[in-house]
């Protein structure tokens, strides 16, 4: 019986734990707005688009055509969408000139290359400089947005407006115009400093199309086909969901690992409830004769429920405090799947004794209430 507790114990406050991390997930500020948003991939062959030139001017057609579809406010595209498919590339990345970093030193940066209005669409708001254009393309300055994070990694709480960067590994700079809102971009629990290049400049053969509409965004897949393969019958889209699955995805291993952990919980739990009442039950019933004898003697039946009650929770409660023991060494195993609570949460540690030992007393209660029923002359004269 104690064992059943203590095991009861251990994975409901695992449970517990799980629950807790899931729905603080689900509250991360992603850092743009996915409602309304329907997302594809688009990939152009090197054969047909070779070079930066042609593969712009195709997927601005694409972005105009598609922004044109009614009800339709806003067409951009990535190189990687937060949460989707795409490509999530990181680099080393060096500052020119002042900087709050160690001369020399460079950083790996998350970098994306986004079209202009990608941020507007997005819901990713613009904290200072401007968005990109159409004219930052070839023959103009190389230039970048940064997200906050990044900002300060590189210039701390300097203006980062106008100030340069350079890759260690390739002969060229970059001018900073604008910074963004930090975005969570391949996982809820964790946000990483991003560089984002513009389309004008370059692209990619394969690329992420995000189109925002009044209405329902998965009604948005039939007009879009139409619209690009009007452009070219060959191109092919593939991936196509809303911003919204990527993001309930995204949960989708938290919630698993919560829902398999409290479905064992709760069989053990049960499991551990009929334990007590049997085991009670049974020694209720072997020991009916003394019981007897007991009231006979002028035990009263409210002392001999408490009395056999608490026999019973005696073991229950060792076996709890042993499984509470046992969560916390669970606890250390847990951590690295927990966001934004503690693994030795005291709340949950309480909470789930509370709870286990409620469900004891009430099994211990109820051959307890019967045991103060018996008849003492009854039970005298059983063999």
């Amino acid at each position: 019986m104690a064992g059943e507790l203590a095991l009861a114990t251990v994975l409901l406050v695992g449970a517990g734990l799980l629950m807790q991390s899931l729905l603080r997930l689900q509250q991360v500020r992603v850092g743009f707005h996915p409602e309304g948003i329907l997302s594809f991939q688009l990939a152009l062959p090197d054969a047909k688009y070779p070079d930066q030139v042609k593969r712009w001017a195709l997927y601005r057609q694409v972005l105009q055509s598609l922004a044109a579809i009614p009800g339709v406010t806003g067409a951009a595209m990535s190189s990687g969408i937060p949460f989707g498919q795409g490509s999530y590339n990181r680099s080393p990345f060096m500052p020119t000139g002042a900087s709050i970093l160690p001369d020399g030193t460079s950083l790996p940066i998350d970098w994306r290359i986004a079209s202009p209005g990608y941020f507007r669409l997005m819901g990713i708001p613009l904290l200072a400089g401007r968005d990109f254009t159409e004219q930052d393309g070839p023959g103009a300055p190389d230039a970048i947005v940064v997200s906050r994070a990044a900002a300060k990694k590189f210039w701390g709480n300097q203006n980062p407006i106008g100030k340069m960067i350079h890759r260690p590994t390739v002969a060229a700079s970059y001018t900073v115009i604008g910074v963004v809102g930090d975005v969570r971009h391949t996982a809820l629990n964790q946000e990483f400093p991003c560089l984002y290049f513009s389309s004008a400049m370059r692209t990619a053969g394969l690329m992420d199309i995000v189109v925002r509409t009044q209405g329902r965004p998965e009604s948005l897949q039939q007009p879009a086909r139409a619209r690009i393969h009007a452009i070219d019958p060959e191109l092919p889209l593939f991936n196509v969901r809303t911003l919204e699955e990527y993001v309930y995805n995204t949960a989708a291993q938290p919630r698993l690992n919560a829902a398999l952990v409290l479905v064992f919980a709760g069989v053990a739990l049960l499991i551990a409830a009929i334990g007590v009442y049997g085991v009670l039950a049974y020694s209720v019933n072997q020991r009916t004769r003394e019981i007897g004898l007991r009231m006979a003697l002028g035990a009263q039946p409210s002392g001999v429920l408490w009395w056999i009650a608490g026999q019973g929770m005696l073991v229950a409660l060792a076996g709890i405090g042993a499984g509470l023991a046992g969560a916390v060494a669970l606890s250390r195993v847990l951590s690295s799947l927990l966001y934004g609570i503690q693994p030795r949460d005291s709340m949950t540690f309480t909470g789930v004794a509370v709870l286990l030992s409620v469900v004891a007393l009430t099994a211990c209660l109820v051959p307890a209430h019967r045991a103060s029923r018996v008849d003492p002359i009854v039970a005298l004269r059983e063999e």
